[in-house]
């Protein structure tokens, strides 16, 4: 989706935005907005799609999301990032999920308080920023150690259902998985140059 995102943003710079002069989008700058809209939709129905079928196959009967409410909020962490952060639709992952958990009796919350969860320590408790060393992998001074997706879950069910973690427990759990999808999409090319045309 990232990939899309970028790709889409990069032909969208070679097309005149509207300003406060001109709102009005162009009929270009409408079609690719339905392209990219089309296109992320499609990838997120793919990926819900998926993570509901496998919690049918294991018998999940409640979901819990994190509360991301208000998350980008006082976010500065550049253009780029700052870009990306603006760009992720959590809102329309929770709806998509809801109403296809739903159809299989499976309800979703997602009142839990997220913050500090992928600073905090599933097994002691500290909560320590440069723990997570990096985007995969959480390390403890505790001896903790754990996938830093996981560990952030692992805090969230604690907060959710108010249990403790488990004394001596491993932290093994469901490996995280990366989806992959082929998919054929139809691009908005650059149109032919006038002089492009008057050559043909």
């Amino acid at each position: 989706m990232k990939a899309a995102r970028r790709y889409w943003q990069k032909v969208r710079a070679r097309v005149k935005p509207p300003s406060q002069e001109n709102p009005r989008m162009s009929r270009r700058f409408r079609q690719i907005a339905r392209k990219e809209s089309r296109q992320v939709g499609h990838l997120l129905h793919l990926a819900t799609s998926h993570f509901i079928r496998e919690c049918v196959q294991r018998g999940v009967k409640e979901i819990v999301i994190g509360n991301l409410t208000g998350i980008r909020e006082g976010m500065d962490y550049g253009p780029r990032v700052n870009q990306r952060l603006h760009a992720w639709p959590y809102r329309k992952i929770l709806h998509m999920l809801r109403y296809k958990a739903a159809l299989v009796g499976i309800t979703v919350r997602n009142d839990v308080e997220e913050r500090g969860t992928s600073r905090t320590c599933h097994a002691c408790g500290q909560v320590r920023k440069a723990n997570r060393v990096h985007r995969g992998l959480y390390r403890c001074s505790c001896g903790w150690t754990a996938q830093a997706d996981v560990n952030a879950a692992l805090n969230i069910y604690e907060r959710a259902f108010h249990v403790s973690p488990v004394k001596g427990s491993s932290g093994r759990v469901a490996r995280p998985v990366v989806l992959s999808f082929r998919l054929g999409w139809h691009t908005v090319h650059e149109p032919k140059r006038k002089e492009c045309l008057r050559a043909s």
